[in-house]
């Protein structure tokens, strides 16, 4: 992988991180200012999934995500991921359960750095890791 699959791989699991973290400092960093999901058949804004992971986190809730074996493609200033995301969901004071989800990202170079523009995630069944 060169240097720039690397770079794009490395701000997907930073907007993971940011994400999960409920970090809003992380999350200015990483994602476009009209970043938008298609998560698992729902149609979400950047505000209406920080909103939706901020209570989740609130609740107790704990995620970590991963990208494996992707697929990069960049066009100039745009870049698209296909990758398997490989992580866990745990709820409060539960065991954390391993999941995974087939998902394509959208990043646009944006002052020589990139940032998140899109994510399509869609589940995998379990036991299909």
């Amino acid at each position: 992988m060169n240097t720039e699959a690397r770079e794009m791989v490395a701000t997907i699991e930073r907007a993971f991180a940011a994400l999960g973290d409920d970090d809003p400092v992380g999350r200015e960093e990483v994602f476009c200012e009209d970043f938008h999901a298609f998560e698992n058949g729902i149609r979400m804004t950047g505000r209406e999934l920080v909103q939706l992971m901020s209570r989740y986190r609130a609740a107790g809730r704990r995620y970590r995500w991963s990208v494996n074996s992707p697929q990069i493609e960049v066009q100039g200033d745009l870049g698209v991921v296909v990758y398997e995301n490989r992580g866990f969901i745990a709820e409060a004071g539960a065991e954390a359960v391993p999941m995974s989800w087939l998902e394509t990202a959208l990043l646009r170079r944006r002052e020589s750095r990139w940032r998140l523009a899109f994510l399509h995630s869609t589940r995998m069944p379990q036991g299909k890791a």
